[in-house]
């Protein structure tokens, strides 16, 4: 197939590429700037290049995976952003789509374009509507089910992956490796917490699932890990990874009150603190989705848990240094 794919220099971009050249596939490599060192059959090219002019030859499939990433307290210039970026670079590529007969979409979203219940929170959730960011993929989903909903010939997948990890990866699970292996205590409380996770290898095999298996209609799936250990779990998995002890734990107690410590000195200095209130609340919140509907369409994780991990620490041991704060929030 003929795919061309949006975002491509970002990290789950930079992992896919050479996932479907694997498996066959070459295409268009779009970003704002051009793609480089892309695998045999792919070419690069600037999103303007592309949405000017006809494509050189039928494209089979759109992998939408330009974005502009959740920030955890947005700026009115980050707002303005994920309209433009989110909702509006999404309907320019469905337009794209429209006017040159491309058939298949698949849309990578977000489980925070949902709204995350107490327990297992499923595709069928309702819409964010709070969040900014959230919302913004929000309805960025909604344009691609009016796509898909517009013409029987259309094929549309929405992948919501939950947070994902790998090596060059220094956002979330990232910064809790670091920790780790720097030997700094990162668990509070009994650190009974679960929180879904996604490695990249999994998330892009999920993307050349989408492309292979798309059908007239729109159809979500949850991308993540198939088993969802808790924050302790985890973090003994990595100090084992890794060769180092376990962390050492931060009293619930000790750690509210460093929270509103950081509360304050974010206030006064306008600068990011490891731990403040909001930041605790999101350690402290079980964020569970399961990955059962794309297990049961045919998806088969190509690796473990363990094994991802294991490729992160690895990384993380030979980039030391990395983000220093508590970000295991979705």
């Amino acid at each position: 197939m003929k795919v061309l794919v949006t975002g491509a220099s970002g990290f789950v971009g930079r992992g896919l590429l050479p996932r479907l050249a694997a498996g066959g596939h070459g295409g268009v490599a779009v970003g704002r700037e051009p793609p480089r060192d892309l695998p045999a059959g792919w070419t690069a090219a600037t999103r303007p290049q592309v949405l000017a002019r006809e494509p050189a030859g039928a494209i089979d499939a759109i992998v939408h995976l330009e974005v502009k990433q959740h920030v955890p307290r947005p700026k009115p210039a980050d707002i303005d952003a994920f309209e433009t970026v989110n909702v509006g670079g999404t309907c320019e590529w469905l337009e794209w789509a429209e006017r040159y007969r491309v058939e298949t979409f698949v849309h990578l979203s977000t489980i925070k374009a949902v709204m995350a219940g107490e327990g297992p929170t499923y595709e069928d959730a309702p819409a964010e509507a709070l969040s900014p960011y959230g919302s913004s993929k929000a309805r960025a989903e909604a344009a691609v089910r009016r796509w898909a909903g517009s013409d029987v010939s259309h094929q549309a997948v929405i992948l919501r992956p939950t947070p994902v990890y790998g090596p060059g990866n220094e956002a979330n699970l990232a910064a809790f490796v670091q920790q780790i292996l720097g030997g700094r205590p990162c668990l509070i409380g009994a650190g009974d917490t679960r929180k879904s996770i996604v490695s990249r290898t999994n998330l892009v095999a999920a993307i050349e699932f989408a492309i292979a298996n798309a059908e007239p209609g729109c159809t979500a799936y949850t991308v993540a890990d198939p088993n969802t250990p808790t924050l302790a779990e985890l973090a003994s998995l990595i100090a084992d990874l890794g060769g180092v002890v376990p962390p050492r734990r931060i009293p619930a107690v000790a750690a509210a009150a460093v929270a509103k410590i950081g509360d304050v000195i974010e206030y006064l200095t306008r600068r990011s603190f490891p731990l403040t209130s909001s930041r605790l609340n999101a350690i402290r919140e079980t964020t569970l989705f399961p990955c059962d509907k794309i297990v049961a369409a045919g998806f088969r994780h190509p690796q473990t848990t363990r094994e991802g991990l294991a490729e992160m620490v690895a990384w993380a041991q030979s980039h030391p240094g990395g983000s220093r704060q508590i970000r295991m929030s979705t």
